[in-house]
């Protein structure tokens, strides 16, 4: 389900099988390696996106978590952990955060969420077909760490 209002129409109906929210972490920078962040953002909303056609009824997408790539993390780890406190308050037991910018890493620990970091593949020279395969090649990798961490 996606943060749409069709699929919260779903999800109010099915609440009690909904328990898993993913978040994409998109970087943002205008200055320097600006094509790198956009390279992230892409990668990562492909993959989110896949995640959630495969998940369909157990795992709301939810809008990505934009921040400025320049700054330090540590300045918007708070924030991350408010956003990931009040969906478990809200009935998710389970948050993934998905990402390709490496900084996370250092504050991973301190989430109190998943977080799933993977390196951006370009994705900007494949055709639509290759482009898909791929992102369906990564998820299928993914999956059963997202069935881990139910069965837990």
């Amino acid at each position: 389900m996606k943060w749409m209002t069709k699929d919260v129409d779903m999800f109010l109906k099915e609440r009690d099988y909904v328990d898993t929210a993913l978040i994409p972490m998109i970087p943002l920078n205008f200055k320097e390696n600006v094509k790198s962040a956009a390279a992230m953002a892409e990668y990562i909303s492909a993959l989110t996106g896949e995640m959630e056609r495969q998940f369909k009824g157990r795992l709301m997408l939810l809008p990505p978590f934009a921040y400025l790539q320049n700054t330090d993390v540590q300045d918007y780890k708070n924030e991350v952990v408010k956003w990931t406190g009040h969906l478990r308050d809200q009935g998710f037991s389970h948050v993934f955060l998905m990402t390709s910018d490496s900084e996370w890493r250092k504050v991973e620990e301190e989430l109190k969420s998943t977080l799933l970091w993977l390196p951006a593949l370009p994705l900007e020279n494949l055709d639509d077909e290759y482009k898909r395969q791929v992102v369906q090649e990564q998820v299928k990798q993914l999956i059963p760490l997202f069935i881990e961490k139910w069965q837990v």
